[in-house]
């Protein structure tokens, strides 16, 4: 059986997370924003509103070109489009997910090499406990 790069798997997982994820941490803006702009907290929402409609429509069109030309294209696509708006809204989130990348890569660095997913499950389990 031909071993699975766990480096392309882990960079991977951390990117769909990060994805899946950034949208649910907009909460975080909503006071920082109104304070900033002036803006009461329902109209910054507003923006949490059309940002999941958007993600909701996209899906509903990207669900065919998945289909049509597999995950991993998909995946590339998304990951590509993702990263462009996170470029042009969020310059300085770069230097954060830099640091979180670090602290990923040297504890993969310092685990042995026969970890599988389940082993490694278990010890970020035991960790947090």
């Amino acid at each position: 059986m031909k071993t699975k790069n766990r480096w392309l798997i882990a960079l991977s997982a951390i990117s769909i997370h990060i994805s899946i994820g950034s949208i649910y941490a907009y909460s975080v803006f909503n006071n920082p924003l109104s304070e900033q702009f002036g803006w009461e907290t329902t109209q910054v929402a507003l923006t949490f509103t059309l940002a999941i409609f958007f993600l909701g429509i996209s899906a509903a069109f990207f669900g065919k070109f998945v289909e049509k030309y597999g995950p991993r294209r998909s995946a590339i696509v998304a990951a590509i489009l993702f990263a462009g708006g996170l470029a042009l809204i969020f310059p300085g989130i770069w230097t954060d997910l830099i640091g979180i990348v670090a602290i990923v890569l040297i504890w993969f660095i310092q685990q042995p090499r026969k970890d599988d997913g389940d082993s490694m499950s278990k010890k970020v389990a035991a960790n947090m406990s």
